[in-house]
């Protein structure tokens, strides 16, 4: 990691010797941690207060940083942990006198969002033991089932949450965290971005009538920073769109007083990308007012994973007379039956490629080469749409003809 920093320095010299910052679009850098409810790798910090204060101590030292840094932080927590702080924490001097959040929220500026799991409780129950502890919680969902769609939890968050355990009503207005149960390969889900998922089926694609934005991580690690940096470098960002990528902490890793110090190095290593506007660290509900006051709310999905779909037959502006291709002309011309052909690749494998002519499913094919015979009786203008789906990632391409088929 330590070459790719210094490679991503000497980058950031020549595009600022040759070509100018303002070439490069900004990456928006949110800092976010979790914990969880009690399980193999978290204790019920109700039933063990002593574990409780020493992860308390860890989120101040981590925090502190982060602050003394610059860096914004997005603290979410599930039930479980709340309850602790609501039982045992009435403030220290280390925290000025208050609880943790109040702490995070009014020193430190940090915005506090509920995490949940929803097995014994849910976003609502959540929010209000945030809200007992003197905070207003954000309206930030912090993780979700995304994918696969008969298990995505994007139009729940629609509507307004009322508690399981409290009588207390949450809306969500941001979505964070789109994932997978138990983050098994979920890399079609990685996206540099902000966009309003459709509907279930739908969560990488933009519906401008969808409710609430959400916020891509791009994986959640230094490395993927460090690949989408390098993009910034090869100008293969727009320039006038948003990226965003999340640095995710587990809070068992703010435990070792080194991981916080590697933290913070790794920090100082970006600090001439900071001062140059070329990153800022930004929390989740300040990243979502900057899109919608200076990017105008449009929409930008930019992928970890690379996937490519192009109609190859027909070509655009040829006449093909029964299969034949014949010769370019002003427009795409079919007469008679043809074979449409398509060619998809990506670095996951494709579940299937669907072919659609105005909108109507026509076919599905799951295996290259990908391709669909049009017999159907036709005569006037029709668009040839075809869609590859690897998971939960989705690309089209699409082609307007002329068609005269008997």
């Amino acid at each position: 990691m330590r070459v790719v920093a210094l490679f991503l320095v000497f980058a950031l010299i020549f595009s600022i010797n040759t070509h100018g910052v303002k070439n490069f679009p900004t990456i928006y850098i949110s800092i976010v941690s979790h914990n969880e409810e009690p399980n193999k790798q978290y204790p019920d910090f109700v039933a063990n207060e002593a574990l409780f204060w020493k992860h308390r101590e860890a989120i101040v030292k981590f925090a502190n940083m982060l602050y003394e840094e610059g860096v914004k932080y997005n603290f979410q927590s599930d039930w479980n942990f709340l309850l602790a702080i609501n039982m045992y924490d009435k403030g220290t001097p280390s925290t000025n006198g208050k609880n943790l959040l109040r702490y995070l929220k009014e020193d430190l500026g940090f915005e506090i969002d509920p995490h949940a799991h929803e097995t014994t409780y849910n976003y609502a129950d959540v929010a209000y033991l945030i809200e007992n502890l003197g905070v207003t919680p954000s309206n930030t969902v912090g993780g979700f089932i995304a994918y696969p769609p008969n298990q995505s939890k994007v139009e729940y968050f629609w509507s307004p949450i009322t508690g399981w355990h409290y009588n207390y009503t949450w809306q969500a207005q941001i979505l964070w965290g789109g994932a997978t149960k138990w983050h098994k390969n979920e890399e079609t889900l990685w996206v540099s971005g902000i966009w309003k998922p459709m509907d279930n089926e739908n969560f990488l694609v933009h519906g401008d009538n969808a409710p609430l934005p959400h916020v891509g991580g791009f994986g959640g690690g230094w490395d993927t920073l460090a690949i989408l940096l390098e993009k910034q470098q090869n100008g293969e960002l727009e320039p006038n769109k948003i990226y965003t990528q999340t640095i995710f902490v587990s809070q068992n890793s703010l435990l070792d007083d080194e991981f916080i110090e590697y933290f913070r190095n790794k920090i100082r290593e970006l600090s001439d990308y900071t001062k140059n506007g070329l990153i800022k660290w930004v929390g989740l509900e300040e990243v979502v007012k900057i899109w919608k006051e200076e990017y105008n709310e449009e929409p930008n999905i930019f992928p970890f994973v690379s996937m490519e779909v192009k109609i190859i037959r027909p070509k655009e502006n040829y006449l093909y007379i029964f299969n034949r291709e014949i010769l370019k002309i002003g427009r795409t011309v079919i007469i008679g039956n043809i074979n449409i052909e398509v060619k998809a690749s990506c670095d996951v494998p494709i579940n299937e490629v669907c072919f659609y002519l105005n909108d109507e499913l026509m076919a599905r094919d799951k295996k290259p080469p990908y391709e669909w015979e049009w017999k159907e009786s036709a005569i006037g203008i029709y668009v040839i749409k075809v869609v590859a789906k690897a998971d939960a990632l989705i690309k089209s391409d699409e082609v307007e003809v002329f068609a005269v088929k008997g």
